[in-house]
């Protein structure tokens, strides 16, 4: 093959043809190694502009592209690309440019950008599939690169979650690689299969697919992507071990080719935690220092290409963009006053309404405080006569004690008697009271007892024993400083509560407040 090469190099220099000599050179890239082929395509580029011929030009920046791409240099790569397609619009070649678009399309779905490659790949498929008539041509392949593209928007879909679209393109492609005798193509489609099975978690049907696929090739390539997914799919069913040969097939390509496309990236990751479950620290190690180089290189040169991608090939995507923010901006400026004054508005009513809330929590600590004072006094004089040992007369009050059908008003006053005595004792703040406990010792029964706290108190027996409690803990804020000083836990302990939320929610019921506010209130009341 050399041999040939270098007699077509040499006859194209004799007669000075430098057409046949970018062909020449073309030729010795395609089937040299690095960093010969990148020689060989620097000479095919500097012969191509010699020759003032745009489209052997095109062809030379397309050649330097691929091969770039190939080894992994996307940043040179892609600047041929886009040389590429802006020649090929200048002279209006069709194919060349949907080819560029197809390329470009690839260095989208590298970095990752599955949407934005999905619409390139749409335009070259749709340009390709309808030119499928034409015979193909030197230097021209419609037929191939309508599956490539085709292929290209399946998997684009695949990653993207499309999977009921791609049921159709993959219709198409079955039938037209049948109807053409095309098998070649055919593992690549059955590949496609079954990476829609593996993002779809059927674990199961995407080894059988990608196994499958594996089979039906013949020819010189790893079909590393088949090998990663079988390795990502053993995993995801619980056969580590089966996994992790298929993953370390990934790295024994990288070793050997010193490439890796970034979609392959997470190998590593499960190797390294593979190893790491194992103790294996040297596999460990091993993996960590691969995968921080490679994120070293996938960080350069994706980085790069990103920016090349949105600065060049879509700028006039974002001309567009930048038209349309332009029209719209007037109405932003009004969105943005309205929204203004609705801020305003809010700060204004919710400072309003904080407002009315601190003064009617001043005014419920005024009423709580007065109505606290109101009884005071009261319970003292009761104290002051009983203390007195002075015979008084006493009428008993029929009427009163009769509220209730068919309790005798003796035994209702005898009960609420006892009452008084429970009250005066303070024994409801004995946490394991309970209406039960209580009625058995007035000796009665819980209906009847009921009955006449509900009748004589105005509320159960809970809220009764609750209202107390409350009542017991606000004297003593008023009046016992320490008690200020307590926290709503300790104050609920004292009352008798079984837990301080219960406590917080009493006292919300019946003041309509806060203990922690009530509390705030007293300390700066001092």
């Amino acid at each position: 093959m050399w041999n040939l090469i270098n007699l077509y190099i040499s006859k194209s220099k004799k007669e000075k043809n430098l057409e046949a000599l970018f062909y020449a050179y073309r030729y010795g890239s395609i089937a040299g190694k690095f960093p010969t082929n990148i020689k060989y395509a620097d000479s095919a580029l500097s012969v191509a502009k010699n020759s003032n011929l745009t489209k052997t030009l095109i062809d030379a920046y397309l050649n330097r592209g691929n091969i770039n791409m190939a080894e992994e240099n996307y940043q040179k790569a892609l600047e041929d690309i886009l040389n590429a397609n802006k020649l090929s619009q200048q002279i209006g070649n069709e194919y060349i440019y949907n080819k560029t678009i197809y390329i470009i399309a690839q260095n989208k779905i590298y970095l990752g950008q599955y949407e934005d490659a999905k619409k390139e790949l749409e335009v070259c498929l749709t340009f390709f599939k309808s030119n499928l008539h034409n015979k193909t041509a030197l230097g021209k392949n419609y037929e191939m690169y309508y599956l490539y593209s085709l292929m290209s928007l399946i998997d684009s879909n695949t990653k993207l979650g499309l999977f009921q679209e791609n049921r159709i393109h993959l219709a198409e492609a079955f039938q037209y690689v049948k109807n053409n005798n095309l098998n070649q193509y055919l593992p690549y489609f059955i590949t496609s299969e079954g990476l829609i099975a593996y993002y779809s978690k059927d674990y199961t049907t995407a080894i059988s697919k990608l196994s499958e696929a594996i089979r039906l090739y013949n020819d010189q390539w790893t079909h590393i992507t088949e090998i990663y997914y079988l390795g990502l799919s053993y995993w995801h069913t619980g056969k580590k071990q089966l996994a992790i040969k298929y993953l370390e097939e990934i790295d024994k390509h990288y070793t050997k080719t010193k490439k890796l496309d970034p979609q392959f990236r997470s190998a590593y990751e499960i190797l390294i935690k593979y190893y790491t479950s194992t103790g294996n620290t040297d596999k460990q190690l091993e993996y960590i220092n691969k995968l921080m180089y490679l994120d070293r290189s996938y960080e350069k040169n994706y980085k790069y290409l990103y920016q090349r991608i949105v600065k060049e090939y879509d700028t006039k995507k974002l001309v567009a963009e930048k038209n349309r923010i332009e029209n719209t901006l007037q109405n932003q400026r009004i969105m943005f006053v309205g929204v203004l004054v609705v801020i305003v508005g809010g700060f204004v009513f919710f400072g309003i309404r904080i407002y009315r809330e601190k003064q009617n929590y001043k005014k419920r600590f005024e009423e709580i405080l007065a109505h606290q004072s109101a009884e005071t006094p009261q319970e003292e004089t009761v104290a002051t006569l009983n203390s007195l040992d002075l015979p008084q007369e006493q009428k008993f009050d029929y009427e009163y004690y009769n509220k209730i059908p068919g309790l005798n008003p003796l035994f209702v006053e005898n009960i609420l008697q006892q009452l008084d005595i429970f009250e005066t004792e303070k024994r409801f703040l004995d946490p394991q009271i309970s209406q039960k406990l209580l009625s058995e010792e007035f000796g009665t029964n819980s209906t009847y007892f009921s009955k006449i706290i509900n009748t004589y108190k105005g509320k159960t027996f809970t809220l009764y024993i609750n209202d107390l409690r409350l009542d017991y803990i606000i004297n003593h804020l008023k009046n016992d400083i320490k008690y200020i000083n307590m926290d709503v836990k300790e104050l609920a302990a004292i009352a008798g509560f079984s837990s301080a939320e219960n406590f917080s929610s009493n006292f919300r019921r019946k003041f309509d407040m806060k203990p922690s506010v009530f509390i705030k209130m007293m300390r700066d009341k001092l």
